[in-house]
């Protein structure tokens, strides 16, 4: 059975799921997901899907929640992670409740993340929990490693403010996990036009 992730918020206003719809649909459109496109339901869902999904979870979770989806995961943790980010500023933005649940994650402390405004409990960062190892994403047999803002790549130099990537021997930033995947994904295509 594949991995799951579950994605929920709560405490939104009603006036602003609509705006949540559509920052779904341009975060869906952003990038080819390797764990098909994230997707959100909510009280103003129109697919028989959507709204089916939402009406059971809110007569389960109560009236807290405002919108839920998930994805199965296929093997792609850049995946996992641009989702994660993603819920992270949705709470920021809003300043509400979002939670994330993957019970098949490998690493147990990571099977369950809770952001209030933006942030992990006892006041975390969530850049401060990924500061520990680079994110490493395999495309057509070449790693390509993506270093969090907070991750020192030399010991007595200070953390950089953007993500940090590398592959085929070139390191350069971008200000977010996102245009970081993207830029290095265009390097690699170049490489293999010029048959490296």
């Amino acid at each position: 059975m594949p991995r799951v992730l579950h994605y929920r918020l709560h405490g939104l206003p009603e006036q602003r799921l609509e705006r949540v719809h559509e920052e779904f649909d341009a975060l869906a459109q952003a990038r080819a997901w390797r764990c098909g496109q994230p997707w959100v339901a909510s009280s103003q869902s129109r697919g028989l899907f959507e709204m089916e999904f939402f009406r059971h979870l809110k007569n389960e979770e109560g009236r807290d929640l405002s919108a839920a989806g998930f994805v199965k995961m296929a093997g792609d943790e850049t995946d996992a992670l641009i989702i994660t980010i993603f819920m992270r500023d949705l709470s920021a933005e809003y300043g509400v409740r979002t939670s994330i649940r993957d019970e098949d994650h490998p690493l147990a402390k990571l099977r369950r993340l809770d952001f209030d405004r933006g942030r992990l409990p006892g006041d975390q960062s969530l850049e401060d929990v990924l500061a520990k190892r680079p994110v490493i994403k395999k495309v057509e047999g070449e790693r390509i490693f993506f270093y969090p803002p907070t991750f020192r790549l030399h010991s007595q130099g200070p953390p950089s403010p953007e993500w940090a990537y590398a592959l085929c021997g070139i390191r350069a930033y971008a200000p977010t996990l996102l245009e970081a995947e993207q830029e290095a994904l265009k390097i690699l295509r170049g490489f293999g036009h010029l048959g490296a």
